[in-house]
C-alpha cells in the first residue's frame, strides 16, 4: 500500500443468522492488515429511542412555535430519523484506525439494505450456514449462557429446527432483495466452505474488497483464526459445551435430527438448501 496517498476509507457489514460463522469471518477481517471490523454491535436496540428523540424534537418546536408566532416548523422525518441511526453507525466505523482502507461492523440485527442505501460505497458480507446446524448450535449456545435450561443437546425440539430453517429463509430473501438494489454491493461465504476450502473461500472474499489476498496473506489469516487457536487447543470435532468455540465442525444435524426433523426442515427450505449446495438427508 502506498503511504503516500491519502485514503478514504470504505465501510462493510457482516450480517447472517446467529451460530453460522460470522463471528469466525469478523476475526478474519479484523486481522487483515487492510481491514478492521468491530465485533457484535447492538444498534437496532436504540433504534426507538431515536424515534422517541425526533418525535420529542417535533413536539417541542412544535410547542415553541404555538407560544410565539406561528411560523410553522420543519419537523423531522422518520427518514430523518433513519439518517441520525446510520449516523451513530456511521461513527462506529469511523473509530477504526485511520491507515485501513475498510472498516466494518458484524451485527446480525442491521437491514443490509438499508446498511447500503444510507452509507455510500458500503459492502455487504452475508455468513451462510446449515439452517439444522444452526439450531443445534444455538440450542447449545442458549444453554451455556444460561438461556435455555431445557434437556441435553440431543433434546432438539421441532419447534427450534422450524423456527431455524423459516429465519433462514427470511435471511435469504432479505439478502436477494438488497442485491437486487444495490448490484455488485454484497457478497455471500458459507461456513463450510471455509472449513474445507479456507484458500480459495477466502481469495474470493478479499478480491471481492480488493485488498491483498496472497497466499501468504491468506496463510497467516487462518494461523490467527484456526479453530484450536481460538478453542485454546482443541481439535475441530472435540467438544467443549462451556466454550463459546463449541466444536468447529460441519454436519451436526445428520446425527443429532430425527429423520422427522429433517423431513420437516425439507419442507420448509428444501428448495433454498439445494440451490446453495446442502444435501436434503
Amino acid at each position: 500500500m502506498n503511504k503516500d496517498v491519502d485514503i478514504v476509507m470504505k465501510y462493510f457489514l457482516i450480517t447472517g443468522m446467529a451460530k453460522s460463522g460470522t463471528t469466525w469471518v469478523q476475526r478474519i477481517c479484523r486481522a487483515h492488515p487492510e481491514m478492521h471490523c468491530r465485533t457484535e454491535d447492538q444498534f437496532t436496540k436504540f433504534w426507538g429511542r431515536v424515534e422517541s428523540l425526533t418525535k420529542d424534537y417535533n413536539d417541542l418546536i412544535e410547542l415553541r412555535d404555538g407560544e410565539r408566532d406561528r411560523q410553522g416548523v420543519e419537523a423531522f422525518t422518520k427518514n430523518d430519523a433513519t439518517h441520525l441511526f446510520y449516523a451513530m453507525v456511521r461513527m462506529a466505523l469511523d473509530k477504526a484506525p485511520e491507515a485501513l482502507v475498510w472498516s466494518g461492523i458484524k451485527d446480525l440485527t442491521l437491514s443490509a439494505k438499508g446498511f447500503l442505501r444510507f452509507i455510500p460505497d458500503a459492502r455487504v458480507i452475508n455468513v451462510i450456514r446449515d439452517p439444522r446446524d444452526v439450531a443445534i448450535s444455538a440450542i447449545a449456545h442458549a444453554r451455556r449462557i444460561g438461556e435455555d435450561t431445557g434437556p441435553a443437546i440431543t433434546g432438539i425440539g421441532d419447534r427450534t429446527v422450524s423456527d431455524s430453517c423459516t429465519y433462514w429463509v427470511k435471511q435469504l430473501r432479505l439478502i436477494d432483495r438488497a442485491r437486487t438494489e444495490h448490484p455488485g454491493k454484497t457478497h455471500d461465504i458459507r461456513y463450510e466452505d471455509l472449513l474445507t476450502n479456507f484458500e480459495p473461500t477466502l481469495k474470493r472474499l478479499l478480491e471481492f474488497f480488493g485488498v491483498e489476498a496472497s497466499s501468504a496473506t491468506i496463510e497467516a489469516l487462518r494461523r490467527e483464526t484456526d479453530f484450536k487457536r481460538l478453542s485454546g487447543g482443541r481439535s475441530p470435532g472435540e467438544t467443549d459445551s462451556a466454550s463459546y468455540f463449541r466444536k468447529g465442525v460441519a454436519g451436526d444435524w445428520r446425527a443429532t435430527l430425527s429423520r422427522d426433523q429433517i423431513a420437516l426442515a425439507a419442507s420448509i427450505c428444501g428448495d433454498d438448501l439445494l440451490a446453495r449446495g446442502y444435501e436434503l438427508k
